[in-house]
């Protein structure tokens, strides 16, 4: 009631000095009237603007970490007009004023008030918003740098790669069961499962790739010349095992610059060098027979999974510069191209799209996208023929061929740029597809590596066709 009537008195005196009316000078019933009335309009004013009462105790959600229920605290956040520490585990509302205590290092909130005055004391002192240096200390020419001992071993980017965590043996030993097995060309389908499974283990792919005769023995299943002779193999079991030696081929260098390089030292042996090998039924060496993907008298009659796997291989072999610059003299490129635009064949065939992708790949992975860790600049080179002549060309020879021939003479050469684009063309209702990225890859940096010259014509092609 003290609080009613102190109300009604302040209401009565603004009311009063805004309407001019002297309250002494008007009936008791009549003020009683008036008090009663704008007593209702204040309070009905202050609740339209105050909060929503804060909800009970009982419907607060708490954090105990503890038994002591004076040790809980609400989960979120309940923010007062002072600053106070918040629990690493409470959720904050949003719109509050959050700082971090310099000398305590813990968060601190509060109701945010936007016009909110500095402090007084603080008032008229200026803001340095300079930027400050620390000059770094002269190093002491007295004092001798570190020295790296002479008997130091040289860096090794690759690091030490340690053998797996002992499982009792059963590992290791199928392992070394499975390289004796492949060796002596017993039962290979199992060691060559093996050998596909564990070789994607960094230790163990090193392991293969360090062993010669694995290595020789898993090259010359991969390329047998059963693959590659007219009318294809005789089996499915043999290019099951072709493609299985290719996938462990590829598994045992991916990411595994090590393995690569062994790899690489035996591909360049002066005596009895892989580049060098015959093996079994091929008709040429492996220097050649490693980079075609499918047969030589028609692709079509090429397994489409061992295609794509021989793609993967190729393209982790590419990794290293030796092997890649072997692949670039001897028109590898042309020979990816007899799958890429699936020369030699007048109606694409489907089922060869996912090693089209493959191949796809391979080059951007390794020529194109230096973000993927190609060796951009040293392909694409050359000047390529025209367009309308390469169309020609295609209407009156490439179906007639089967694409070796045309990638052995270098006629693929010069229509390099057409043909990828006549795929993507092929492809250009597919949103996303990766012949668009191939294609503006391969003419950006084409450019780059001419120079930002453009197309030429090759007489010596005319001639090759007798056009």
């Amino acid at each position: 009631m003290i609080f009613l009537h102190s109300l009604s008195f302040s209401s009565h005196s603004r009311y009063s000095k805004m309407c001019g009316i002297q309250l002494r000078s008007l009936p008791l019933s009549l003020v009683a009237l008036m008090s009663v009335i704008l007593l209702g309009g204040v309070t009905g004013a202050s609740a339209a603007h105050e909060p929503a009462p804060s909800p009970s105790a009982n419907d607060v959600e708490l954090i105990c970490h503890t038994d002591n229920p004076a040790e809980c605290y609400p989960k979120v956040f309940q923010p007062t007009d002072e600053f106070q520490i918040v629990k690493s585990d409470q959720d904050l509302p949003s719109g509050l004023h959050v700082r971090l205590n310099v000398y305590t290092g813990l968060k601190e909130a509060k109701i945010n008030v936007p016009d909110e005055e500095v402090d007084s004391t603080l008032a008229g002192l200026p803001v340095d918003t300079s930027m400050v240096v620390i000059e770094q200390p002269e190093e002491d020419d007295g004092k001798q740098k570190l020295k790296i001992p002479a008997n130091a071993p040289a860096y090794d980017p690759a690091g030490n790669i340690k053998a797996p965590a002992k499982d009792g043996g059963s590992s290791s030993g199928a392992f070394s069961e499975s390289l004796a097995v492949l060796k002596k060309g017993l039962n290979i389908d199992e060691a060559l499962d093996m050998l596909e499974d564990i070789s994607h283990d960094i230790y163990y792919g090193l392991k293969i790739a360090e062993d010669f005769d694995t290595v020789k023995k898993l090259f010359c299943i991969a390329n047998t010349g059963a693959i590659f002779r007219e009318g294809g193999a005789d089996n499915e079991a043999t290019y099951r095992r072709a493609r299985l030696a290719a996938l462990t081929i590829v598994s045992a260098v991916q990411n595994n610059p090590k393995a690569l390089a062994e790899i690489e030292k035996y591909w360049t042996q002066k005596t009895g060098g892989l580049r060098t090998i015959r093996c079994p039924d091929a008709t040429e060496d492996l220097s050649r027979a490693v980079f075609r993907l499918a047969s030589p008298h028609d692709f079509r009659l090429s397994d489409p999974a061992l295609v794509k796997a021989r793609a993967s291989a190729i393209s982790g072999l590419l990794k290293s510069p030796v092997i890649r610059r072997e692949f670039l003299a001897t028109d590898g490129m042309g020979l990816l191209m007899q799958v890429l635009a699936q020369l030699g064949g007048e109606v694409p065939k489907p089922e060869f799209e996912p090693a089209q992708r493959q191949v796809a790949l391979l080059i951007l992975d390794n020529f194109l996208d230096e973000e993927m860790g190609a060796a951009v600049g040293e392909w694409p080179t050359g000047e390529q023929s025209r367009d309308e002549d390469c169309a020609q060309w295609s209407k009156q020879t490439f179906p007639k061929s089967n694409g070796i021939q045309l990638a052995d003479t270098g006629l693929t050469r010069v229509c390099w740029d057409w043909h990828v684009k006549q795929l993507a063309q092929h492809h250009k209702g597919k949103s996303g597809h990766w012949s668009a990225e191939l294609r503006d890859k391969l003419l950006e940096q084409r450019k780059a590596n001419n120079g930002g010259g453009g197309s030429g014509w090759k007489d010596w092609a005319r001639d090759k066709l007798e056009l």
